[in-house]
């Protein structure tokens, strides 16, 4: 699978999501957005089939469907537009520009208007590399066991400590019991 880093500015970014495939497209708009579209996995699936389906040049290589093939592919979800209410759908989005004709249209695009999610966010949006949160549970991690180990070690200095008093105690109390005998043996005799 593709690359899942976006680099350059929003619009950059934008450009080389739209290069990816339709299958590695649909799965950064879940990845992006899961908690809110997991429900549709199965739908967003469906798409890429079609996609597949209707690009008859590059199919699962594809990434964008000429404007009268994505007219088609709405047509087989039950979302038929006409050319200007797509291009408004499109521009509505702010993928596309104001005097922007599309040439192709990517899934990308489809999915930022059916699912109203904002472009920029979806450029920045977390794809599963989650290293820094990683390492910073790592982090904490570390300093618990270090704080438990230091515990264990407090633990053990106090129970050895407590061992010693016991025997220095009974120690105490074995002499003092033999003081006592002689001392009563001293005043018997």
């Amino acid at each position: 699978m593709a690359d899942n880093k976006l680099t350059g500015t929003d619009e950059e970014k934008l450009h080389q999501l739209c290069a990816k495939t339709y299958k590695e497209q649909a799965v950064w708009f879940l990845n992006g957005f899961w908690e809110q579209h997991q429900a549709q996995a199965e739908t967003l699936w469906d798409y890429v089939l079609v996609c597949n389906k209707l690009d008859l040049q590059e199919h699962e290589n594809g990434c964008a469907l000429d404007e009268m093939q994505a007219h088609v592919f709405l047509e087989k979800f039950n979302e038929t537009q006409t050319v200007r209410d797509m291009r408004t759908m499109l521009r509505k989005t702010g993928a596309l520009g104001e005097k922007e004709r599309p040439k192709a249209v990517p899934l990308i695009h489809h999915l930022l208007y059916k699912y109203e999610v904002d472009w920029r966010e979806l450029v920045n949006s977390s794809q599963g590399d989650n290293s820094k949160e990683i390492a910073e549970a790592q982090k904490k991690l570390d300093a618990v066991q270090d704080a438990f180990k230091e515990c264990a070690a407090r633990d053990s200095a106090a129970a050895t400590a407590l061992l010693e008093a016991q025997s220095r105690e009974a120690a105490a109390k074995k002499a003092a019991e033999a003081a006592a005998a002689r001392e009563a043996e001293a005043k018997a005799s």
